[in-house]
């Protein structure tokens, strides 16, 4: 079975640089449309004006103010053209950035950060996660009972600060068990912090409704972050973020 998972997780993975290859390619198509479009809005303004100017003066020729009108619709016809690919290279490149955002949750579904646990040269981070389970958060045999695939520090190693450890539970019933577990320490105010892990597009977005979300609880109102998304009296938000 776990071979199973890996052979799947490595296919994910294999999936999303598949994805990101062709989201560059359609990203670069993008840049060459939006070159060309700036170059022909400069040649239809240049031509209007020179419309302008000649019937203004009324010294012109009818054959080439014809010519001019004609060239004036093909430009106007290859930019719409050229505006309809952008639009579809711009919904196609949504939805790649969306799948693979997905695939991204997918992959962090079983993760969990913790915070605040102190740092050592050399540290077995297995067994210090397991260990907080015990000593801090309470849970009896966690070192016995719950089964963690893989954990370590996250970010770069600076001395004035303390990296969070990601930890893969093996079973994702032992994540929300600890998650529980962390909620009612929070409660009694340990100083340490447990929290899910998501990608940085929806950690961004998270950060910016977090102030929208105390804000709501001290009016009083039933707020809460659902992954990405804002609840206020179990309403979703829906203003600037």
């Amino acid at each position: 079975m776990r071979n199973d998972l890996v052979t799947m997780r490595i296919k994910r993975l294999d999936s999303m640089d598949s994805k990101l290859a062709q989201l560059d390619s359609i990203q670069t198509s993008v840049n060459t449309v939006n070159t060309r479009l700036s170059s022909m809005d400069k040649k239809i303004s240049y031509l209007k004006s020179k419309v302008r100017e000649i019937k203004q003066i009324r010294e012109f020729d009818s054959q080439n103010l014809n010519e001019i009108s004609k060239q004036h619709k093909h430009l106007d016809s290859f930019t719409q053209k050229m505006k309809e690919i952008e639009s579809q290279h711009m919904e196609t490149e949504q939805a790649l950035k969306s799948e693979i955002l997905d695939l991204k949750c997918r992959s962090m579904r079983d993760n969990l950060l913790f915070h605040k646990i102190s740092e050592e040269k050399g540290e077995n981070c297995v067994q210090k996660v397991l260990n907080f389970l015990e000593h801090t958060l309470k849970i009896e045999n966690a070192s016995k009972e719950i089964r963690l695939q893989r954990a370590h520090r996250v970010g770069l190693y600076r001395a004035d600060k303390t990296r969070p450890i990601v930890a893969k539970f093996a079973d994702f019933p032992d994540r929300e068990r600890v998650l529980r577990a962390a909620r009612k320490a929070r409660e009694v105010g340990t100083n340490h912090g447990v929290s899910e892990q998501y990608p940085k597009e929806i950690v961004d977005k998270r950060r910016k409704l977090i102030p929208i979300m105390l804000q709501a609880q001290r009016d009083g109102k039933g707020a809460y972050i659902k992954v990405d998304k804002l609840f206020i009296n179990k309403q979703l938000y829906r203003g600037p973020c």
